[in-house]
């Protein structure tokens, strides 16, 4: 979540464990793209599966590889 905040990601909304954030980029040519995930806040360790699917998620507008720091 830290990661998703740094890079300039905002929470939209939380329910129970799950928080839903949208992040925002506006292109050269004017046009703007706009990703949304959300992300559990359970007790343990988050699952590469889920990782990823955060990570893809979020690649629109953070770029490929963002989460590993490329």
């Amino acid at each position: 979540m830290r990661l998703i905040e740094r890079n300039g990601g905002i929470l939209l909304r939380q329910r129970g464990s799950h928080r839903q954030y949208e992040a925002r980029v506006i292109l050269a040519d004017g046009t703007e793209v706009t990703a949304r995930t959300t992300v559990a806040q359970h007790a343990g360790d988050v699952r590469p599966g889920t990782l990823r699917a955060i990570e893809r998620d979020l690649e629109p507008v953070f770029g490929k590889g963002w989460l590993k720091g490329r």
